[in-house]
């Protein structure tokens, strides 16, 4: 279903190709998505293949910024065309 070759949603136009970097260990995954992915889908597939490392689950970061669940990517920026990409 997920995988970083794959979006979550469908195969479209509007993917982008992003890095996600764990700060406590600093493990990374790089995912290509739909800039239409929800957050609440990427974290649910990042604790899926990256076991939480507290029980409280994982908080995403971008550019300085906490990211919620119900927004996308593009909400925060996060689209086709922009280089920096990496969330921590």
């Amino acid at each position: 279903m997920f995988s970083s070759a794959e979006p979550i949603l469908n195969r479209s136009t509007d993917q982008v190709s992003l890095t996600v970097v764990r700060k406590s260990d600093g493990q990374s995954m790089t995912f290509v998505l739909d800039e239409k992915t929800r957050i609440h889908d990427l974290k649910h597939e990042l604790k899926r293949r990256l076991k939480p490392r507290f029980d409280r689950g994982c908080r995403l970061i971008f550019r300085n910024k906490v990211l919620k669940g119900k927004h996308t990517l593009k909400h925060y920026g996060i689209k086709k065309g922009v280089n920096d990409q990496a969330i921590a």
